[in-house]
């Protein structure tokens, strides 16, 4: 009996034990492998997303400095003009070639290759189809008569591989035609089929395509080793002790032991729904209820780890997608409120946003409930509105009465922590009931806190970019586009109607004896008029379609996609009527009666570039103030 005990006993314990370890070694290794496989395709996919966004930045690059070289590509002065647009970027080299071929002037910078690739020569990079190992761009410029062609971009060198490496986290080479150019880590060279992975000792490698046929970039990751043999330690000595409690224990248990044996092998299957029968009353039905206790216990715990394990693959894959587009602040304020609302297990949540120094928090995002449109609440309304007045967490746990209806929802417990950043609160998080029948307590706040202060870091960093953009290509003082803007938008416009046919006009309009305006009434009330101006303008343009910009202190410009000259004339006259009919009031009660000059030019009859339209409508304004001022002139006129 003690022996068939022992063996019974060393069968219930000791098997699963080396199957659990079994097990773990295959998982184990299977996990190492889709953690490679992982990392290798979120390396493949921030690779593609970077090239994408480095060619957009050599595209800029090349833009500007076209810009600056194209005045002088007639000139002898032309190569130091070259390398001096080159210094100031970061290209790797900068040509400029005649349209039919020839290099005009070119200056590039050694390329990092492997030892005996050779650096591309200035007629290969400025050549079609694109040379290997680069990220290019090329931009005609029209000078004259003469097209001319500026090509620059970036080698995709030992530098940029290096960089690569620093964003992935991985072994990082560039290949052309299976050979290695340059590379980053330990990396060989296989056949460059997309998407192909190649296995050897302690690593796996992964073709990503990118550019010409047979080009790309192999990606290396090493494999982690399997499990330690600490784990088969563990398992043998279990075996000795199981073998000798069995003996130990042999003599006391009796026959309804086998019940648990039985038992205990099908929970080890994973038949969680098996019960064992406690028979007559005694230790071993003691222990045969708290066997069926704890395999209820388990069957619970298991359904709530993967619901917990789905949600939060969910939240991690949108957290993912949100740091590859960093620049989303939708995206990325979605992402911040669901990691929150999961990690606590709220039922609804909301993300509120203080915009400068206002005392409005206006609702970016929700979640578990339907909010109105534009939704908004003052700093000290509602849980949230508490959380920005004071600058600390709030938490509610006896369902008090808080809500600001409908902007927050209705819940027995709920907690709300502000985002701060340096002394500025600028904006919530509030979490309002919770799956199960706890409520939040201070540990939650405490956690939610410390998650709203890693957020905020990257809230600010998306608003202060967008201010940036914003205000890098807008006028401070009358919100309208200013001069830089303006050339790129005409240029755009210049290449859409060129290539449906269509007219364009464009509008100059200079306010007439704007100095006697500073010099009796002061330069404030001077800055009044030129508001009031680009107001009544915008009252007579199409919003959607027509462009007006602030071109120098008392001139603007107007562009008219697809409008004649005939059109841009009426449009001239509405403008002009509108100013002069109604003086100016602002700030003070006595009226300054204003009038402007307009000249109008038109592509394609008056220009075919954005310099030519721009001088042409200059110049017919000017003949418009020479003839009297208060009146539109067209090129013709």
């Amino acid at each position: 009996m003690r022996t068939r005990l022992t063996l019974f006993f060393i069968g219930i314990v000791v098997l699963p034990l080396l199957a659990a370890t079994v097990a773990f070694q295959a998982l184990s290794s299977r996990q190492a492998d889709t953690r490679a496989d992982t990392r290798l395709r979120t390396g493949a996919r921030a690779l593609v997303a970077f090239w994408e966004e480095r060619l957009s930045g050599v595209e800029r690059e090349v833009i500007l400095a076209a810009e600056r070289v194209a005045p002088r590509i007639s000139e002898p002065r032309l190569p130091a003009r070259v390398k001096a647009a080159r210094n100031g970027s970061s290209l790797d080299f900068l040509i400029v070639a005649e349209e039919g071929g020839g290099i005009r002037a070119a200056d590039l910078l050694p390329a990092q290759f492997v030892p005996g690739w050779p650096t591309p020569s200035p007629d290969v990079l400025a050549a079609e189809p694109e040379p290997p190992a680069v990220l290019r761009t090329s931009l005609k410029v029209l000078h004259g008569e003469t097209t001319s062609v500026v090509v620059g971009g970036r080698y995709a060198d030992a530098s940029l591989a290096a960089e690569l490496k620093n964003m992935t986290g991985l072994d990082v080479a560039v290949v052309s035609g299976g050979e290695i150019l340059a590379a980053a880590g330990p990396v060989s060279a296989f056949t460059p089929r997309p998407g192909v992975q190649r296995e050897t000792e302690g690593h796996r490698s992964m073709f990503v395509p990118i550019g010409q046929p047979g080009q790309g970039m192999i990606l290396t990751v090493a494999v982690d080793p399997a499990a330690s043999s600490l784990t088969w330690l563990v398992a043998l000595l279990g075996l000795l002790a199981a073998t000798g409690l069995g003996f130990a224990l042999a003599g006391v248990i009796s026959r309804p032991l086998h019940r648990l044996v039985e038992g205990a092998k099908a929970v080890a299957a994973g038949e969680l729904d098996t019960r064992v029968e406690a028979g007559e009353r005694g230790d071993v039905a003691r222990v045969a209820d708290a066997f069926n206790t704890m395999t209820e216990y388990l069957r619970t715990y298991v359904g709530e780890l993967q619901s917990s394990r789905d949600e939060l693959r969910g939240s991690l894959d949108r957290l993912g997608a949100t740091l590859r587009t960093t620049l989303d602040l939708g995206g990325m304020l979605e992402v911040v409120l669901d990691t929150a609302a999961v990690t606590l297990g709220a039922r609804a949540g909301a993300l509120f946003l203080r915009r400068g120094g206002s005392r409005q928090l206006r609702l970016e995002v929700a979640r578990g409930y339907e909010p109105p449109k534009d939704a908004s609440m003052l700093v000290g309304e509602g849980i949230a509105g508490r959380a920005a007045a004071t600058g600390a967490p709030v938490l509610v746990r006896d369902g008090v009465p808080w809500p600001v209806e409908p902007v927050e929802p209705s819940a027995p417990t709920a907690v709300s922590v502000p985002l701060i950043r340096g002394d500025r609160t600028i904006g919530v998080i509030a979490l309002y009931g919770r799956s199960t029948l706890e409520p939040f307590e201070q540990e939650d706040a405490e956690t939610l806190s410390s998650f709203a202060g890693q957020a905020s870091v990257a809230i600010e960093n998306v608003l202060l970019h967008q201010e940036t953009q914003q205000l890098s290509i807008t006028d401070g003082l009358t919100g309208v586009w200013n001069r830089r803007y303006l050339e790129m938008t005409l240029r755009k416009e210049i290449e859409r109607a060129q290539r449906f046919g269509r007219p364009l006009s464009v509008l100059m309009l200079d306010i007439d004896r704007f100095k006697r305006v500073n010099d009796r009434y002061g330069h404030q009330r001077g800055d009044e008029v030129l508001i009031e101006i680009t107001r009544r303008i915008l009252g007579e343009i199409r919003g959607n379609i027509d462009v007006v910009g602030r071109y120098g202190g008392e001139e603007f410009v107007i562009l008219l996609p697809e409008t004649p000259t005939g059109g841009a004339r009426v449009v001239a006259e509405k403008i002009r009527t509108a100013i002069r009919d109604e003086a100016f009031v602002g700030s003070s009660t006595e009226p300054i009666a204003v009038t402007v000059s307009m000249g109008i030019a038109t592509y394609p009859e008056d220009g075919a570039t954005a310099e030519e339209l721009i001088r042409r409508a200059d110049e017919a304004m000017y003949r418009a103030k020479a003839g009297g001022r208060d009146r539109v002139v067209n090129t013709s006129s």
